[in-house]
């Protein structure tokens, strides 16, 4: 056990400190939040504020939610700092299982600039961790922006470890004019390969690159769902069931996959592209696979690729991507952590 985590556990929970109330706090962390993340708002951070807000205003939601808040995952819980009646700090909890086993995801860390440097923030995720272990969580898990050096040095001495960084890229409109002495260079290599539909065969491959690519602890607040990339009527009626619309392309050479992408349509500001490789494979069909959606789906939607940190980089960014962010994911096991 950690010095850090031996400090988290005898300390007691100032009077400024208290949980989060759903009916009394939203509106005021819908503001909070607006103005510690104004400068990285993206549409769905704008739109989520806007769905709060709305939230806020609407009584049977508030209802519903307070008394939902430990059994969906959702943000519905956490805790708040208050100065003078003044709400100067936020921290939000999302309860959810992965293989039977709970977690808590810790989001929306934000202190109000005037009150920063005082060590709200690392009460309020000491106090986090407490309370993922009294609800019985096997770990308290969180994400940071990879340029965020003052928030990682924080949940680093807290105790919580690194588990993975994972890039979002995006694209927009079409990928016709895009770095045309590159796709030339692309097409004189002596690799010819052949792409069309995702055929059945090529499902249970797919699920196990898909399954390594993605793994559960990391995306299952994504808009992946596996179910709804399966072949046959079980996939057919469950994203008739979920509304989910979805195309998928493979490519192979010499009758060998060697990948998989599918593109599913969304609410959100970007439809998703999911790409599954052998990592043997993936600097050579990434790229390949990524150009090939972005010439069959309607340029008027921009593409986002969620994918490990680091890798198939300059594939990716041959077919149009750009980095919209990266995260650095981490986790504290709160068995370990003692009373």
């Amino acid at each position: 056990m950690t010095t850090a985590t031996n400090v988290l556990l005898s300390t007691p929970s100032p009077d400024h400190l208290r949980p989060f109330e759903v009916r009394r706090d939203l509106s005021r962390v819908a503001d909070l939040v607006e103005l510690c993340f104004a400068d990285s708002l993206d549409p769905d951070g704008q739109n989520y504020l806007r769905q709060m807000r709305s939230a806020a205003r609407n009584p049977v939601y508030l209802h519903w939610a307070s008394a939902a808040a430990e059994r969906v995952p959702m943000p519905l819980s956490g805790y708040v700092w208050e100065e003078d009646k003044r709400l100067v700090g936020n921290l939000t909890l999302i309860p959810f299982n992965v293989h039977g086993r709970r977690y808590y995801l810790i989001a929306n860390v934000a202190v109000h600039p005037e009150f920063r440097r005082m060590g709200i923030a690392r009460k309020l995720t000491r106090q986090a961790i407490v309370h993922a272990r009294q609800h019985g969580a096997n770990a308290a898990w969180l994400h940071v922006r990879e340029e965020n050096f003052g928030a990682l040095s924080l949940y680093q001495s807290l105790g919580f470890k690194e588990k993975a960084r994972r890039t979002t890229w995006h694209a927009y409109g079409t990928s016709s004019s895009h770095n045309a002495s590159h796709l030339e260079a692309q097409e004189a290599r002596p690799v010819k390969m052949a792409i069309g539909s995702r055929r059945p065969k090529h499902w249970p491959t797919q699920q196990r690159w898909l399954n390594q690519l993605y793994p559960s602890e990391l995306t299952w607040h994504l808009t992946l769902k596996i179910k709804a990339l399966q072949p046959g009527l079980m996939g057919f009626f469950y994203r008739a069931l979920t509304d989910t619309w979805v195309r998928q392309w493979s490519t192979w050479q010499s009758g060998r996959l060697m990948g998989v992408i599918a593109w599913q349509s969304t609410t959100s500001y970007a439809d998703s592209v999911w790409l599954a490789t052998d990592p043997i494979y993936e600097d050579l069909v990434a790229g390949t696979l990524l150009r090939h959606v972005r010439q069959r789906v309607s340029p008027r939607r921009p593409l986002a690729l969620d994918y490990p940190s680091g890798r198939a980089i300059q594939a990716i960014q041959s077919a149009g991507f750009h980095v919209h962010q990266t995260l650095i994911w981490m986790s504290i096991d709160t068995e370990k952590v003692k009373s």
